[in-house]
């Protein structure tokens, strides 16, 4: 399922050498947060690892499907009514012709949400 338009739209994105950040804003009114869960929306774990891998590849130019995944750390609640511009920070980007492989953290100011140090494959 692709997410972006739906749970979230890319505000700014900014690239420089093997490191991006992608600044998003999360869309409360998202069928996803109206099960998770009423009137207390909390985005799912799964949904912050799609997205980092949406926004990997949109920073490659590639459309990619997550391939292995280690080191992913929940560390806050990300809600979309507390939080709703949130910033997604890639280093350690390498890619080949068949993969590429990222670490991100996702935050916003001083909180951290989530690490994840992950790859994926390219898709044909």
């Amino acid at each position: 399922m692709i997410l972006k338009g739906q749970l979230y739209t890319i505000k700014k994105k900014e690239t420089n050498g093997d490191s991006a950040t992608v600044s998003i804003v999360l869309n409360p009114e998202c069928f996803i947060y109206k099960a998770h869960f009423p009137g207390n929306p909390i985005t799912p774990g799964v949904c912050i690892v799609q997205t980092a891998s949406e926004l990997l590849g949109d920073i490659t130019g590639s459309t990619l499907e997550i391939s292995a995944a280690k080191d992913i750390k929940f560390l806050n609640i990300l809600s979309p009514v507390q939080n709703t511009n949130v910033e997604f920070a890639f280093s350690g980007i390498e890619q080949d012709d068949d993969t590429v492989k990222a670490k991100v953290t996702v935050g916003k100011d001083d909180e951290v949400f989530a690490t994840i140090n992950f790859t994926c494959t390219k898709k044909q």
